[in-house]
């Protein structure tokens, strides 16, 4: 099990946003990074930017989850429902609805089942703040809304099987 948690430390997923020249990285599970293109920062504004990082979620999201299906594959391992409680299990998982904030509260990522993200950033942010602060902002809501879900889901598997 030490080598699966190693494997699945190890997966790292790098995207880029949809029509911007903006990347994200995920690796470690929690860790993101976020980067902009030359001067791509100094011209975007909140509600594009909004936009270009629930992208980025749902592409980091859809890729980690492709990596951690062919690491699973690679053991005797069965994570799909095999019963009733397993079906129950999922379909709550699924509605398990996760907060990220940053600690200067102008980002908030919210996930719903890790599907459905949103992002919301406060007026004036991307003017107030410069590009690495904000990337570091947006990295650390990214990683308590990760942390939150896992949480979430940690208490919900012990409601299901313990």
């Amino acid at each position: 099990m030490t080598d699966l948690a190693e494997r699945l430390d190890g997966i790292r997923v790098r995207v880029q946003a949809p029509g911007a020249d903006i990347e994200a990285e995920l690796r470690r599970r929690t860790g993101i990074t976020l980067s902009f293109g030359e001067s791509v920062y100094e011209f975007i504004n909140e509600s594009a930017l909004e936009r270009v990082l629930v992208a980025l979620a749902r592409l980091l999201w859809a890729g980690w989850q492709r990596q951690y299906r062919a690491a699973i594959e690679e053991t005797d391992l069965h994570i799909d429902a095999d019963d009733l409680r397993d079906a129950n299990f999922f379909a709550d998982r699924a509605k398990v609805e996760a907060v990220g904030t940053s600690s200067d509260e102008r980002i908030t990522i919210t996930a719903v089942g890790m599907a459905d993200f949103s992002v919301r950033i406060a007026a004036g942010t991307t003017r107030d703040i410069p590009e690495d602060r904000f990337a570091a902002n947006a990295a650390e809501a990214a990683m308590k809304v990760i942390q939150n879900f896992q949480a979430q889901v940690d208490e919900l598997k012990k409601r299901y099987y313990e």
